[in-house]
């Protein structure tokens, strides 16, 4: 075996180059870095602000998120709260520094730096950033002559459910069985979901899966039909849409063990058409608005398909209509972190001038309106690039993470898309055109008309791929 070294502070280090060893490496570096400085060199490596600091190199030059990588400088502070290291425009974990050598890791999805042509994408497809490494000291914004390659892989596997259309069957996720409709998760990462039989009759359940407890179980008894849900990520309360009235919605909470309770709601004020019950997306607004006593509440929002917006108080239940968007159905609507009350609705293939269209309402101003910011072909299609050329095809549910990426589940392209905290739109996983079956990568991975989408704690992408009968999950890299 051929051995290389790896000096730090002029203590050189060998190790094998094998591959098991080598992943292994820059870890022990860590563990060698942090604990080769004896009291002099402590000394020497001083920070001293009435200096400047200087970047050298970094290594590796390129990577996946959480990769770790050495950043090698000169005068740089010893306390990593000192310290702000951005990759591009998304700041990097600090885990330690020496004076001279700082340990971080590379932060998630930081987007290509501005004014950089894109890269080609990788020998396995996987989308790659350039990026520019920068070190804030002091008020003082440095950056590295040379550039780190990231590389996004994204993968798909199924977590549950076995294909069949038309049974149900509780239990550990090897055995369940169910067609899932829409999703959301809570803050436990407890997975709610609407499953209905593909003819919409022979069940329509409310159920809960835990990935960790190994558990999919029915929550819902009842024979309300239950839409679209959402999560209250504060209180833990789950909220979906029904049909059955027009004012009926489900709730669970989990002090209650997510047993379902319907609600009808207090009208302050009513939509005209109060004939109908068919709405068919909540959503949580997470930013605190006064209610009508002066309280701090944080909003649901439901939208008719005969296009009333309606905003719910989730103590009191009362409901009043916020304005009238046409006639159309939304299956799905969230809130973006860094816009504070502006909500994004996918406006589905009904005939509506904002059809098969992405569009926001900017809540804060008074009368709201619709704004439509995707492309303006209404007839359908797949083009990935500017959100405003953007095209889309039966967009359904939609979720955006805490750093501004919305995620789509383009129903009628077989594909689940991204809006990035840029507004560029990307195709993250699916073939767009060709429905079908199969886990992998962005090369190989299918779907059947997913319809539901759902964000994790920890950043991976949970879809209700509908045609295919299961839940799936990406793992984003």
């Amino acid at each position: 075996m051929s051995k290389s070294n790896f000096c730090i502070n002029n203590k050189c280090v060998g190790f094998f180059k094998q591959p098991f060893l080598w992943q292994l490496s820059i870890g022990t570096l860590v563990i060698v870095l942090m604990a080769s400085c004896n009291n002099d060199q402590d000394k020497a490596n001083v920070y001293n602000p009435e200096l400047p600091t200087t970047l050298t190199s970094f290594y590796p030059n390129e990577g996946r998120f959480h990769e770790r990588i050495i950043l090698d400088g000169e005068n740089l502070p010893t306390d990593p709260k000192l310290i702000k290291v951005y990759f591009n425009k998304r700041i990097s974990p600090v885990i330690g520094s020496t004076g001279k050598r700082m340990y971080v890791m590379a932060p998630r999805l930081p987007g290509n730096a501005d004014g950089r042509p894109e890269p080609e994408p990788s020998k396995a497809g996987n989308k790659r950033d350039i990026c520019e490494i920068s070190v804030v000291v002091n008020g003082d914004s440095l950056v590295y002559t040379d550039t780190f390659m990231y590389e996004e892989a994204v993968t798909v596997t199924t977590i549950a459910g076995n294909g069949a259309l038309m049974e149900f069957q509780e239990g550990p996720l090897a055995s369940s069985v169910f067609q899932p409709y829409y999703i959301c998760m809570d803050k436990e990462d407890n997975i709610f979901i609407t499953s209905r039989s593909s003819d919409n009759t022979t069940y329509n359940y409310f159920c809960r899966l835990n990935e960790e407890l190994n558990l999919f179980e029915r929550l819902q008894s009842t024979s309300l039909q239950a839409n679209v849900p959402c999560a209250d990520l504060v209180t833990g309360v789950i909220t979906a849409a029904t049909e059955s009235s027009i004012g009926s919605f489900i709730t669970c909470d989990p002090d209650e063990y997510w047993a379902p309770r319907r609600r009808e709601m207090k009208w302050l004020t009513a939509p005209a058409h109060n004939q109908y019950g068919w709405k068919h997306c909540m959503v949580v607004n997470p930013t605190l608005q006064k209610d009508i006593n002066g309280n701090d509440v944080n909003f649901v929002y439901t939208r008719w398909y005969q296009g009333a917006l309606v905003r719910i108080n989730p103590s009191t239940y009362e409901a009043e209509v916020l304005m009238e968007t046409g006639t159309c159905n939304t299956y799905g609507m969230t809130f973006r972190p860094g816009e504070p009350n502006v909500l994004y609705l996918a406006f589905w293939s009904d005939p509506h001038e904002h059809q098969n269209s992405i569009c926001t309402i900017d809540l804060n101003v008074d009368p709201p309106v619709v704004t439509k910011i995707s492309s303006t072909n209404t007839s359908g299609g797949h083009r990935d690039g500017p959100l405003s050329l953007a095209q889309f095809r039966q967009p359904a549910q939609i979720f955006s993470d805490d750093d501004g990426f919305i995620y789509i589940a383009d129903y009628g392209n077989h594909c689940i898309r991204r809006i990035t905290p840029e507004n560029q739109v990307e195709t993250v996983l699916g073939i767009p055109g060709q429905a079908g079956y199969q886990d992998g990568s962005r090369e190989t991975a299918l779907f059947n008309n997913p319809r539901g989408i759902a964000i994790g704690s920890d950043g991976s992408v949970y879809v209700a791929d509908y045609r295919n009968a299961r839940l799936r999950k990406l793992s984003v890299n």
